[in-house]
């Protein structure tokens, strides 16, 4: 068997394996937990009236540098 056979063959190989793990992770799917209740998590990001402002309490200027 010649170097490009085998080559090929392991390409071929390659092929069936990745398309194979592809095929199964999408019969599976993203396993997601359970949420009693119907609750779900917010992705949205807090109003400006909601955010911690706390401007005062930073007393290292700008750039990060204590002086």
């Amino acid at each position: 068997m010649g170097v490009t056979t085998k080559l090929a063959l392991y390409a071929v190989g390659l092929v069936v394996v990745f398309v194979a793990a592809f095929g199964v992770g999408n019969l599976v799917g993203p396993v997601l937990p359970d949420r009693p209740d119907g609750h779900t998590e917010s992705v949205e990001l807090p109003g400006p009236d909601e955010q911690d402002h706390d401007d005062a309490d930073d007393h290292d200027g700008a750039d990060g540098d204590q002086h």
